[in-house]
């Protein structure tokens, strides 16, 4: 019967495939990323251990000591290894490339349990002594050394220094930074004195628990070793504390719940899809009112017609789902393409048994959500009227309402998902709208490290080079200004320091505040337009050799002055070697900067001249005159390598990209849920037509009845318009009271925006409005344009 109508046919499998193609495509997304386990031997024993400093809310890094401590006290860890990103340079001169990978301790090859596809890893043993060794992962191998079968025992150059190839990990083996983990390197050799400093916390720890664990009394045990330790070492350890949970959840946890509320809305779009195609069902059916009234008469039974009518429509499903799978697979690749980086395990989506078998699922779901209802429906004819009327008549009662209904949850399932996507679009569009501190435009960074063989612990040194350097680019042709700063705002780094006011009391140790610590060099505060609010600058008095100095933003003098004068205050700085742990006079106050994300109100920051702050690691600062300067990144290399020949230099960064990476997520949620909604819009608005367009074409006898008695073209259109409004409302009225009710749910995604905010339901409600107004309006013209005498005539 389905090829007698190819019309209908395609129509409705195109519309099964949009919501069943769209459900099959977050699905892999939701395989991937919360479903799928870990690729390593019993993965629900690993856990991921991080600390909390009693009265804030956000999780923190650990100390090697602490790591040391936990590690070695533990009765429910069999092992736990600690690591920090890090990146070197592979080779030198014109052939360098930038490796990113982890400095990690030898006991995450023990605890992620899977050898290495050629050589060893490094033992504990070499660790301690300063073995400069390195395994690579099999990408690297590849993509570097052209899978060399005998890479292992070879010296390659990093960082101008040669360590020893001992091992390479099997494809796949990139935990625990993604893609772009490139080697493993021994911590200890690559940060020597950090590692004996307790209050450096810098290290993410991961463990495997005992097999007679669970992740609950080992996050217990391990806060009764925290306790200890804040006994035995208050300086470092006063109000912190560690906790465990599993290694997935720390995976994942971040992007939960916006998963989740992309699942629930490609669902409403499936619902949305599945009511738009039992309408057309419906119209069918009734079309075919006197074949299944002639079936009935020759004595087919009520169950032998609906089996009939429910094949048919998984028929339907299963042409939908086929559709759908090539659309999804379509949509894979554009996830993969625009999705934002920081969504783990992103490049493992994929067509996989377990979403093939999932469409299918969701195949035979559409057909009890779009058939069942409309077979039952038509399945119990009266046979004498139904064969008296033939092949048309007038529209049953029981059939309006099922329409009628099915248009009440299209418009609903609409309006939720609508509110949605507004609450995201004026979410994101206050985010974007957010002033970080500074002016972007026209900014290009560069992240630029010291070869650590060279410079490390040679802070004259280091000084020496980075002072030549800011004389040399402020000379270039369009530089506007030029400084340095470490760490970036937006770059994905920070650094944090305890610190107490001089003239106060001592809090003691371990009860010192923290505020955001950064090094400037240079013009930086000028290239990137910081006002100076009170106060001076860094100058030539704030030399290595002058009084030390610092200046602050505007909310360490908010918390920690009650927003009155600060200058002239002093401030000591907890294990600052570098200023002799020598008071700092605070010298200036600029405004304040967002450092991690726009999100982030501004948090206490306090800065230092580099002069008397060296560090191995600058971001440069340029503010050029025009958007894009040609020849300025082979200008800046030259400058750089002029004054060192063997430093590596990246690609210049403009600070608007960094800010716009991390937009990216909120961004991708906007996109999406806003490509569902107009899914939505268009079906919804659809559904409206057909049932609109197929009333008038069964009424078309009335309509020729009451324009021949006297009714006016207008009255006929006013008619149709309230009758269908009427629908619409309830539609309305219901997706209203439900959006309220459910966006509450969405709290956690939304900035500057209220979940109740009175304009975006406002809008969304004109816009469906609208949408109803013209699917209705187009065939109630057919209903004003009917000559009665055909009318009359029409059946």
């Amino acid at each position: 019967m389905l090829a007698k109508t190819p019309g209908f046919a395609i129509i409705a499998v195109l519309t099964l495939a949009l919501g069943i193609g769209a459900n099959s495509a977050i699905f892999s997304v939701i395989d991937a990323v919360l479903l799928r386990p870990l690729p390593f031997p019993k993965p629900n024993e690993l856990i991921a251990v991080w600390s909390k400093v009693q009265g804030d809310t956000e999780r923190e890094t650990g100390s090697f000591p602490d790591y040391a401590d936990i590690r070695d006290q533990s009765q429910t860890v069999e092992s736990l290894f600690a690591f920090t990103r890090a990146a070197t340079v592979l080779g030198s001169g014109s052939e360098a490339r930038e490796l990113l990978g982890i400095a990690v301790t030898s006991d995450i090859f023990r605890v992620l349990s899977i050898p290495p596809l050629l050589g060893r890893t490094f033992t504990q043993d070499e660790e301690k002594t300063d073995a400069r060794v390195i395994v690579l992962t099999y990408e690297t191998w590849q993509r570097h050394f052209n899978r060399d079968p005998n890479i292992i025992g070879r010296e390659i150059l990093c960082s101008l220094r040669a360590y020893t190839v001992i091992g390479v990990m099997p494809p796949g083996y990139r935990y625990p930074i993604g893609p772009r983990c490139e080697y493993f390197m021994p911590l200890q050799q690559l940060v020597p004195d950090s590692v004996k400093n307790r209050s450096s916390h810098f290290l993410r720890f991961v463990g495997r628990l005992k097999p007679s664990a669970n992740v609950k009394q080992a996050s217990a045990e391990i806060s009764a070793v925290s306790g200890r330790m804040e006994q035995q070492f208050p300086d470092s350890n006063t109000g912190r504390t560690y906790y465990a949970f599993s290694l997935h959840h720390d995976l994942v946890g971040d992007v939960r719940p916006a998963l989740l509320t992309i699942v629930s809305a490609v669902f409403l779009v499936l619902l949305i899809a599945c009511a738009n195609v039992a309408n057309l069902l419906l119209a069918r059916a009734n079309q075919r009112r006197r074949e299944i009234a002639i079936r009935a008469a020759l004595g087919a039974g009520r169950l032998r017609i609906v089996t009939q009518l429910f094949t048919e429509g998984l028929i339907l499903a299963f042409l939908g789902a086929c559709t759908g799978l090539l659309l999804a697979w379509w949509g894979i690749d554009l996830l993969r393409v625009f999705g934002p980086r920081d969504v783990p395990r992103l490049d493992e989506i994929q067509i996989n048994g377990l979403v093939i078998v999932f469409t299918l699922i969701a195949a035979v779901i559409s057909t009890l959500l779009f058939a069942v209802f409309p077979a039952l429906q038509v399945s119990r004819p009266n046979v004498n009227e139904s064969l008296q009327e033939g092949s048309r008549g007038a529209v049953g009662r029981e059939s309006h309402r099922a329409r009628a209904l099915l248009v009440i949850a299209q418009v609903a399932l609409s309006m939720l998902l609508l509110a949605g996507a507004g609450l995201l679009i004026k979410s994101f569009g206050n985010l974007r709208a957010t002033n970080p501190g500074f002016e972007p435009s026209r900014v290009l960074t560069i992240d630029l490290a010291l070869p650590r063989a060279k410079y490390a612990d040679l802070p004259l040194k280091q000084h020496e080079f980075f002072e030549r350097l800011d004389d040399r680019l402020r000379t270039l042709p369009g530089i506007e200004a030029a400084g340095g700063v470490t760490p970036l705002p937006f770059s994905g780094n920070d650094r944090a320091s305890s610190f107490w006011i001089a003239g106060r009391p001592d809090p003691g140790p371990g009860n010192h505040p923290n505020a955001s610590h950064l090094t400037v060099m240079g013009d930086y505060f000028r290239a990137m337009h910081i006002p100076l609010l009170a106060g001076r600058g860094f100058d030539s008095r704030d030399g290595r050799e002058g009084v030390p100095v610092a200046m602050v933003n505007e909310a360490f003098v908010k918390k920690f002055f009650d927003g009155r004068n600060a200058l002239g205050r002093y401030i000591i700085v907890d294990h600052a070697e570098k200023t002799k742990d020598r008071p700092l006079e605070i010298v200036g106050v600029v405004g304040n900067t967002r450092h991690e994300s726009l999100a982030i109100e501004p948090i206490p920051e306090f800065y230092i001249p580099f002069a008397q702050d060296p560090d191995r690691r600058m971001y440069l600062v340029l503010r050029t005159s025009s958007e894009k300067l040609v020849g300025l990144e082979n200008s800046a290399r030259v400058a750089i390598q002029d004054i060192d020949r063997d430093i590596y230099v990246p690609h210049l960064e403009p600070l608007e990209k960094l800010i716009g990476i991390t937009l990216a997520q909120p961004r991708f949620n906007m996109m999406l849920l806003g490509a569902f909604a107009a899914v939505a819009l268009t079906l919804a608005a659809i559904g409206i037509y057909g049932v609109i367009a197929y009333t008038v074409t069964q009424r078309t006898k009335e309509f020729g009845i009451r324009m021949a008695l006297g009714a006016q073209r207008r009255d006929m259109l006013q008619m149709i318009l309230r009758q269908s409004f009427s629908v619409v409302a309830i539609g309305l009225g219901i997706g209203l009271l439900a959006a309220l009710a459910l966006a509450r749910l969405m709290t956690s995604l939304l900035y500057g925006v209220s979940a109740h905010d009175f304009s975006i339901y406002a809008l969304v409600l004109f816009v469906l409005s609208i949408a109803a107004l013209i699917a209705s309006y187009l065939p109630a013209r057919r209903a004003m344009n009917v000559d009665p005498m055909v009318a009359l005539r029409y059946e």
